[in-house]
């Protein structure tokens, strides 16, 4: 068998050639020539519920590949957890390996095997580090891998959201992670977060847009354009607040309002400060216990002339957790039924943390427990973003 290098240099030159959307197809030359007789490159849908197939390698499937549930299967459990899962099965060895992009989880690539050893695994665990990068690489200049996570119709409002607004929902460093989701997928609308790390510093906003649709969006699209703008100059905290809401107000008239937090980390030490526009406040979260909100006195929403009357401070302790929340979160409700609340959220939080299962695991199952109290498809934005501060680590 090739040796590790020369393999992902391989592919590394087949992909940087070929179209875009015969990724797929790389992957598994790349993997035929190291013995492998099944690949198939799956990513996850925009819900987190399902695991698509990209692509279809014939020469080493015996039929098409279909999707796989996230839940209750071996594929889904590499998923879950980011680990390499591996089963004997008739012939030989299956091998499912995560997809992903530092933190940001994509899919899985599964692979077969007549025999497999740790030094296969661990080239498999490579070969799907490497396919995270290149899915993103080939997602600029093809639409066949984005049009796979779709399960259903996007509205114009979520297509603006996800494609001009969002980072990606998972990044880590050696000081800090962060992971979020947003919900309703396919008609998500005002609802939106980012983050940038430069040096030390660490800024984050999220947002909530009042209303739906792309007028939402619109808000969220100022906002956010706002927030960059004004972290790209140094400004101040309560600048960078203050000039969000002047732009929200000189293009809506204050017809139009945003709530949210503006924050910032300074990693070395731990100093967290934020601003809260009429947001829900954060919950500190130490261990696998949400120990409290952690308040500041709110100012209106941004669009409204905010007049900021206090900039939240605290002191993060190593691997404390802060959760950030929108009101879609708490609010959701079945018909006629009681709203999920604050309550359920931290009894369900704390639940998955005590299992010691990644942050952006413990955000899928939230997500899926609000669905299941709602009874189904969210009426309102939800959004949720944990940020831990790991020194040291």
């Amino acid at each position: 068998m090739p040796q590790s290098r020369e393999i992902i240099g391989d592919l590394l030159r087949r992909a940087s050639v070929t179209a875009p959307d015969l990724l797929a197809a790389d992957i598994a030359a790349t993997l035929h020539d190291a013995g492998g007789n099944h690949l198939v490159l799956y990513v996850v849908d925009y819900e987190q519920i399902s695991l698509q197939p990209v692509g279809i390698a014939v020469e080493l499937l015996a039929e098409e590949p279909k999707g796989l549930s996230v839940e209750g299967t071996l594929a889904g459990r590499a998923f879950q957890l980011q680990q390499v899962v591996s089963a004997q099965v008739e012939g030989g060895w299956r091998v499912w390996a995560p997809v992903r992009e530092r933190a940001e989880r994509i899919g899985v690539l599964e692979f077969g095997f007549a025999e497999v050893d740790d030094e296969l695994l661990a080239m498999c665990d490579d070969l799907a580090l490497l396919a995270g990068h290149l899915v993103h690489t080939a997602g600029r200049y093809t639409d066949l891998i984005e049009l796979r996570r779709r399960r259903r119709p996007m509205n114009l409002a979520a297509e603006m959201q996800w494609d001009m607004l969002m980072p990606p929902l998972a990044f880590s460093s050696p000081e800090l992670a962060i992971a979020g989701i947003l919900e309703p997928a396919y008609f998500v609308a005002g609802d939106a977060f980012d983050y940038s790390l430069n040096g030390d510093l660490f800024g984050f906003a999220i947002l909530d847009a009042m209303g739906h649709g792309v007028h939402s969006t619109l808000a969220s699209t100022l906002a956010l354009g706002g927030f960059r703008h004004g972290r790209r100059r140094g400004l101040e905290l309560t600048v960078i607040a203050e000039q969000i809401d002047d732009a929200l107000m000189e293009h809506f008239g204050g017809d139009c309002f945003v709530t949210g937090h503006v924050c910032e980390l300074d990693v070395a030490t731990g100093a967290f400060r934020w601003v809260n526009a009429g947001h829900p406040p954060p919950l500190l979260v130490r261990g696998s216990k949400i120990v409290g909100e952690m308040r500041a006195e709110p100012c209106l929403p941004l669009g409204l002339g905010i007049g900021i009357t206090e900039v939240g401070e605290v002191r993060l302790r190593p691997s404390d957790r802060v959760l950030f929340y929108s009101d879609g979160v708490v609010e959701a409700r079945p018909q006629g039924g009681a709203q999920f609340g604050v309550g359920r959220l931290i009894d369900d939080a704390e639940e998955f943390l005590g299992s010691n299962l990644p942050v952006a695991e413990v955000l899928r199952r939230l997500v899926r427990r609000l669905r299941e109290h709602r009874g189904g498809e969210l009426e309102d934005d939800a959004t949720l973003v944990f940020l831990e501060w790991l020194p040291g680590r």
